[in-house]
């Protein structure tokens, strides 16, 4: 097949990202439907102008720009940048440059291709905080435990107290009184503190809304591939594409789709692959996450989802507590099985079309 520059150009067209190819002075030679759309002017009006004026409306190169280096060296150049947009709206772009050169070696254009990153770091910023929560939680919980022993102890003793301040003579007994309903009073504000600082490791109610779980996911992947990538672990989906819509908490559940793969992404440090299915029947949804790593060990099937349980030294044993406890306030259920090669959780939800409707 003979390939033509419309050819080239449409298929250029095609891909989401912005890229243009410019001179050494910054002269656009080629610019592809997403760049044009970007700066809101046709092809022909932009051909001919330096970018640093179409794109930025610079009066010269910006000094973000990473095309002097890719001149210069002949070398790839990448970085990730943050701008600062109208209603202080933050824009995190992935930047590459990439030159192109001659038959003698030189470099005589210079290819920049941006991507809006945005949405991902939003993404990695929600799976921090929790993650975060997830410590917090537990420490928490922990800190209750300890604190809610001695003011037991602490409550009783007063208890104690105030049965021999009532033998005491009267201005004694008074004065014991006092004391003593100092301390109660304080023990009481320590017992509501403890259960305001436990209230952290459970899981809000649900805010259910009428929601793809295709969507929900989509955006899982696009948050984890980075971190897959990395890792060498391939993706393989296999989802219904007649899903309905259902009524489901979008934020929870993706807090319990990360958990899991990142749980398989950790079981396989060598590289694997993890199988992501998705099948539907008129009462239930239902799906799985399939890992190639060692497996999870018989002496641990049980305490999986306990509370602290984790085989990670990092680990807070919160994770899949939480991913149980929130598939269950959406009245389904998540249980996991395990192979010579690897494991399987499946996570099974009823197939609610609308609230109080099957």
């Amino acid at each position: 097949m003979k390939i033509t520059k419309e050819f080239l150009q449409s298929l250029l067209d095609h891909i989401q990202d912005s890229i243009k190819i410019v001179e050494k002075d910054r002269t656009i030679v080629f610019i592809n439907r997403a760049a044009q759309e970007s700066i809101g002017k046709k092809l022909a009006n932009s051909m001919g102008n330096k970018c640093y004026k179409e794109f930025w409306h610079r009066q010269g190169p910006c000094p973000h720009c990473m095309m002097d280096e890719t001149f210069k060296s002949g070398q790839h150049q990448s970085a990730t940048i943050k701008l600062e947009e109208e209603a202080e709206r933050s824009v995190t772009l992935d930047l590459s440059t990439f030159p192109v050169k001659d038959s003698t070696g030189e470099v005589i254009y210079g290819i920049e291709i941006l991507r809006d990153v945005s949405e991902r770091e939003l993404l990695m910023n929600e799976l921090v905080q929790t993650r975060a929560l997830a410590i917090m939680g537990k420490y928490s919980a922990e800190l209750t435990h300890e604190i809610k022993n001695p003011l037991n102890s602490i409550a009783i003793q007063i208890n104690l107290i105030q049965k021999l301040a009532e033998r005491a003579d009267a201005r004694l007994k008074n004065d014991m009184q006092d004391i003593i309903r100092v301390l109660k009073e304080e023990v009481d504000r320590l017992n509501n503190l403890s259960r305001e600082y436990l209230q952290i490791s459970k899981s809000p109610p649900l805010e259910l809304q009428k929601s793809s779980l295709h969507a929900v996911l989509n955006t899982v992947f696009d948050l984890v591939q980075p971190l897959m990538s990395l890792s060498h672990i391939e993706l393989n989906t296999a989802i219904d594409p007649d899903l309905p819509d259902m009524m489901i908490d979008r934020d929870k559940l993706k807090q319990v789709f990360i958990n899991i793969i990142n749980n398989a992404v950790e079981a396989m440090p060598a590289g694997g692959m993890l199988a992501v299915s998705i099948q539907h029947t008129a009462a239930a949804v239902l799906l799985s996450f399939t890992d190639t790593g060692p497996g999870i060990p018989q002496e641990n099937k049980d305490k999986i989802f306990q509370p602290f349980f984790s085989t990670k030294n990092t680990g807070t044993g919160l994770g899949l507590t939480v991913a149980k406890n929130i598939v269950e306030a959406h009245g389904g259920s998540i249980w996991f099985e395990r192979h010579e090669h690897g494991s399987t959780f499946f996570v099974q939800l009823p197939n609610i079309l609308t609230q109080g409707e099957q």
